[in-house]
């Protein structure tokens, strides 16, 4: 009874927030136009909030309530390497990433260990360049929940039975064999993605995608295809509770980058 009480709670908030949010949006003299204003150059900075079952994380960031909140600093930018340096309310940590040209998966915040981490094959916050051209010509791309190379074997564990338990359960609920459970399609494009830069909301030029496990808003850049938002969908709740065992908070997988700063 709790965890309905729960999110009913964070809906309306989400929806008080969007209103707000959006009034912010039309009042004018604090919103600009830009495209491509997010260049991935060393020192880029942003907030990353986490988000429950698809509830914007920008309810807490209208509270006040911060607790959970990350501050992702970008220190390397190589073509096919990535390193941020990331700060929380309690831990911080550095990942550097490898081999993020052949990336085919993605290091939701919900899995940052503390202290220095190494990861291979992963995008962390972005799409690889690959994904990005095939995603943004309309084409499928398969991308996976990812975790470091170092991962505790408990989670890692963990993320082997969602793995398994994704296709299993997809499986039984579509009749088409093609497809995975991360098989991931565009959905659409804006031109109006506001997010806080530098002070001022800047509308964003953005790709929309979804697969079966959440809703994607990636930054229409392919040199800076920034993952701004993932929302997780309800109907992976029993496929995401596979990560209980390594005491993961399944229902908070999502997230949302809130603000960035330029360097």
């Amino acid at each position: 009874m709790k965890r309905p009480l729960k999110l009913s709670i964070r809906v309306f908030l989400s929806i008080v927030a969007s209103l707000l949010l959006g009034v912010g949006c039309r009042s004018g003299g604090k919103t600009d136009a830009v495209s491509g204003s997010l260049a991935l150059r060393p020192g880029l900075a942003f907030t990353v909030r986490p988000s429950i079952l698809g509830v914007s994380g920008s309810v807490d960031q209208l509270l006040g309530l911060d607790a959970t909140a990350l501050q992702v600093r970008v220190t390397a930018t190589d073509a096919d390497r990535r390193v941020i340096v990331w700060t929380g309310a309690s831990a911080s940590g550095t990942i550097a990433i490898d081999s993020y040209a052949t990336a085919d998966a993605m290091l939701l915040p919900v899995f940052w260990q503390e202290g220095d981490v190494k990861a291979s094959r992963n995008g962390g916050l972005w799409l690889s360049r690959a994904a990005y051209d095939d995603l943004a010509a309309g084409r499928d791309i398969e991308w996976k929940v990812g975790l470091a190379d170092n991962a505790l074997s408990s989670a890692s564990t963990a993320v082997k039975t969602f793995n398994a338990l994704s296709f299993r359960i997809f499986g039984s609920a579509t009749a088409v064999p093609e497809l995975s459970p991360f098989t991931v399609k565009k959905t659409g494009r804006s031109d109006a993605y506001p997010l806080t830069v530098d002070g001022k909301i800047v509308l964003l030029k953005v790709v929309q995608a979804s697969g079966w496990f959440a809703d994607l808003v990636i930054l229409d850049d392919p040199e800076n295809p920034l993952i701004l938002k993932v929302a997780v969908h309800p109907v992976a709740e029993p496929a995401l509770k596979a990560l209980e065992s390594a005491r993961i908070p399944w229902d908070g997988l999502g997230y949302e980058i809130t603000s960035a700063a330029r360097p």
